[in-house]
């Protein structure tokens, strides 16, 4: 999620493209409707911009510096690389090889581990647990 959040604000108008939209009426579409990208205007009064800066990167590097959901995540990311720091080398191993890969199961977690499926699954609930009083 913060590589997510962090390409979503160095790169802002990828996903604001001009889409279009079926409009639909009684169950049928019957026509597409232009829906146009939200862009920032800096521009609210007339005459000519005469002290505007233009510092493109240090904008960026400013918007994602103070961005809320950004530091909440990178907080977050922290306590948990903080608390599980502090676990027995057998349960962080489980936890390093059950969340490194969206595939696996806990066969292959048991296996690379060499502890039973049910209690890597136990030590699971447990950090889990543990992680969810402290955050």
């Amino acid at each position: 999620m913060i590589i997510q959040r962090n390409n979503d604000l160095r790169n802002p108008h990828v996903d604001d493209e001009d889409k279009y939209l079926p409009i639909v009426q009684k169950g049928m579409i019957t026509g597409w409707k232009k829906v146009y990208s939200r862009s920032e205007d800096d521009n609210i009064g007339g005459g000519r911009a005469q002290n505007k800066h233009t510092r493109p990167l240090e904008d960026m590097m400013i918007h994602i510096e103070s961005d809320p959901l950004l530091s909440k995540l990178n907080k977050q990311k922290e306590d948990i690389e903080r608390w599980v720091a502090t676990f027995e080398k057998d349960k962080q191993n489980v936890m390093r090889c059950y969340y490194s890969s969206k595939s696996i199961t806990w066969a292959k977690v048991s296996q690379q581990c060499h502890v039973g499926e049910s209690t890597a699954r136990a030590y699971r609930t447990e950090v889990k647990h543990i992680l969810a009083t402290v955050l």
